[in-house]
């Protein structure tokens, strides 16, 4: 995958909320639609159209960090809801949560 749409109400507050807890770059803004990077990925915040709404139950992008624990810390302190407390599956550490509107994301780091 290389870029995920992220709906929101309020893009502009979305994407400020998604550069401050992943370190991401603005690279793109018009009326409505955000493109971030992320190393060689897009995330795209965009005004809630087409059907779409913010929330769980449509598309979790899954985001690689060097720590779940301090990313899902983050993400909860910085407004977000935990959905998948720091999980170990053998292979990597793995973790859910929302971000303010409810969208879900997820942490991957893998183990070395």
């Amino acid at each position: 995958v290389r870029a995920v749409v992220v709906f929101s109400d309020d893009p502009p507050t979305l994407a400020d909320w998604y550069k401050e807890v992943f370190a991401l770059r603005e690279f793109y803004r018009v009326e409505g639609f955000i493109g971030l990077a992320a190393a060689g990925q897009s995330i795209f915040i965009q005004r809630t159209s087409e059907g779409h709404r913010p929330g769980v139950g449509g598309i979790r992008p899954h985001f690689t960090v060097a720590s779940c624990q301090r990313a899902h810390g983050a993400i909860v302190e910085a407004g977000g809801r935990s959905l998948l407390e720091v999980t170990d599956t053998g292979g990597e550490w793995v973790a859910a949560a929302t971000d303010p509107e409810g969208n879900p994301l997820g942490l991957l780091q893998p183990k070395r």
